[in-house]
């Protein structure tokens, strides 16, 4: 299976073989494109033809910005006239006309709360559209588009915490993405309004650096300590729904997925204030790799790679 990851920053590709039941995924390709939209009809193309993406499985990712995860309670009707109810059920929730949006549904698997939930997935119809042109006008075998979400749940599966419940955070450049997953299905996910540069612009300059290693107080600045506490009250209320709203027992710990660009002491600033477990990922040791994947590549490919790690055939 070929992920590719379409967003403003750039083009993620990458190709995933698997081999027999207990054999790890293997990473056979992965790169990341800088490309702005002007520029992405022609590098699609140029990747299509290099990696015969014209006979190749794939499946795409648009920008998170172009659709919406809405969790609702599943309607009670037949299964033929669930996408109908659920229709109803979101007109309200989202801010565009219902008749202009494509949506899809999936269970929330394994929950214990008394009240059955479900997530819906809604996209305007013009964007999926204009996603499946731009591909289709590449040259690439477009049979699936699925989401952020799904994607990193893909990859949140791989891990050992996952039996018991994981944390997987995801910052990008500009935002960032919470999943909350157990035993392979996705619970929760919740978008971050900042990614690692505005983390990075609280960084110290190399100045300050050599100021502070001759101060009694190294730790970060109050600018920097802002930002990561909000990001500990996201996972701490995310965390407290995930136990009380599904019934199930508290996670195992938080797992953060490799930075574009390093943010020293975040691991440790967030599992001091949480009282979790956190462990930095490294995709390198988790799936058998052709190339070392540096901590840049896995962030900017880590969509890319949860999409291609996609075997649920309940396909959104």
């Amino acid at each position: 299976m070929t992920g590719i990851s379409v967003h403003s920053e750039g083009i993620g590709i990458a190709r995933i073989v698997r081999g027999g039941a207990d054999a790890r995924p293997r990473v056979v390709l992965c790169e990341f494109h800088p490309a702005t939209t002007i520029d992405q009809p022609a590098v699609l193309a140029n990747l299509a033809g290099q990696y015969q993406l014209n006979a190749a499985d794939c499946t795409s990712l648009m920008d998170a910005s172009q659709s919406n995860l809405l969790l609702v309670e599943a309607p009670e009707v037949d299964p033929t006239e669930l996408k109908a109810a659920v229709r109803w059920r979101i007109k309200d929730l989202i801010d565009f006309h219902v008749d202009d949006a494509v949506l899809d549904v999936f269970d929330v698997e394994g929950q214990r709360g008394r009240t059955k939930m479900m997530y819906v997935v809604v996209a305007r119809i013009a964007s999926v559209q204009e996603h499946i042109d731009l591909l289709e006008e590449a040259d690439v075998n477009l049979g699936i588009i699925d989401i952020a979400e799904l994607a990193q749940r893909n990859i949140a599966a791989l891990l050992p915490e996952d039996q018991s419940g994981v944390a997987l955070l995801h910052l990008t450049p500009r935002g960032g993405l919470l999943t909350l997953t157990r035993q392979g299905s996705l619970f929760l996910a919740r978008n971050l309004e900042f990614g690692t540069d505005q983390l990075a612009a609280e960084l110290p300059t190399p100045q300050e650096s050599e100021f502070t290693l001759d101060s009694e107080d190294d730790g970060p600045s109050p600018g920097l300590r802002r930002l990561m506490d909000s990001i500990v009250l996201e996972i701490q209320r995310s965390v407290d729904y995930f136990e009380s709203h599904f019934g199930l027992p508290p996670i195992s710990g938080l797992v953060v997925a490799p930075l574009a660009r390093p943010i020293p002491g975040l691991a440790g600033y967030l599992g001091g204030n949480l009282g979790l477990p956190v462990r930095m990922l490294d995709l390198n040791t988790t799936l058998d790799c052709d190339q070392t994947l540096s901590d840049e590549l896995q962030a900017r490919c880590l969509p890319a790679i949860g999409a291609a790690l996609r075997v649920d055939e309940r396909a959104l």
